[in-house]
């Protein structure tokens, strides 16, 4: 038992609370802005992540929670569509909190949206019960343990309205790209993959059964590499790249 608690001491001590902070952090630093919450064509995907939504039932007037906002990709297309509406961008680092906000001053302000901004650095989410309609969390599981993404996945049920949705991105094993995150993962020793930030590779049936544990309902799944989200502008559909998956905040209360 003294080696046991000796070990778990040492364990506590490198894998400290701050650890998803301060690799944001760092990365935020040494990383452009448009790259630093991914690849892919920056504008772009903030346009397929508000189509998503949209389609998922986000209307001008909602208020929208941003988990995991980053440099404000989706801040700078869903703010001027809250025409009537409100903006909470949340962040684990304050340094990408602080690009969103310039980049959304740069293209012309909230308008008629109430916008505000949190530093987001636990998985108890800083707002009053059932006071958003809609919480999205767009590559944000994709670098999170299970078991925080489940946390998150518990107590966005108590903020969101019955009713309301709770759209977010995963990188699952049925997609090809997930395989070859887990695959360049699983090439690095435990210690190497926390010192950057991580992919972490899941399954729809894995995230299907956090959710409904956390008292979800799964309206619908995305596939990430197929062309089935709408353009709200019109055209063909369009594919996010990482798979998505709809819940729907049942009415009554949460258990």
């Amino acid at each position: 038992m003294k080696i046991a608690h000796r070990i778990g001491r040492k364990l506590r001590s490198w894998l400290n609370r701050d650890i998803y902070r301060k690799t944001y952090e760092a990365h935020a630093a040494f990383t452009p802005d448009d790259a630093a919450i991914g690849d892919g064509d920056f504008d772009l995907i903030g346009r397929i992540e508000l189509d998503l939504l949209r389609a998922a039932g986000l209307a001008p007037h909602h208020t929208l929670f941003d988990l995991g906002c980053g440099t404000g990709r989706l801040a700078v297309h869903a703010v001027p569509y809250l025409s009537a509406g409100a903006y909470v961008g949340a962040d684990i680092a304050p340094r990408l909190l602080a690009q969103a906000r310039n980049r959304l001053a740069a293209g012309g302000g909230a308008g008629g949206c109430r916008v505000s901004w949190q530093v987001q650095t636990t998985t108890a989410i800083a707002l009053p019960p059932a006071s958003v309609d809609v919480l999205c969390a767009f590559s944000v599981f994709t670098h999170l343990e299970h078991e925080d993404s489940y946390r998150y996945l518990v107590d966005a049920r108590r903020v969101v309205r019955p009713g309301g949705k709770f759209v977010f991105s995963c990188l699952p094993l049925d997609l090809g790209v997930a395989k070859d995150f887990f695959r360049r993962q699983a090439a690095v020793a435990f210690e190497g993959r926390w010192a950057e930030v991580r992919n972490v590779v899941t399954s729809r049936d894995m995230m299907t059964t956090l959710a409904e544990m956390a008292g979800w309902r799964v309206e619908r799944w995305y596939a990430g590499d197929e062309l089935n989200i709408p353009p709200a502008d019109g055209g063909g559909p369009r594919a996010l790249g990482q798979s998505s998956c709809v819940l729907v905040a049942p009415t009554g209360n949460p258990s």
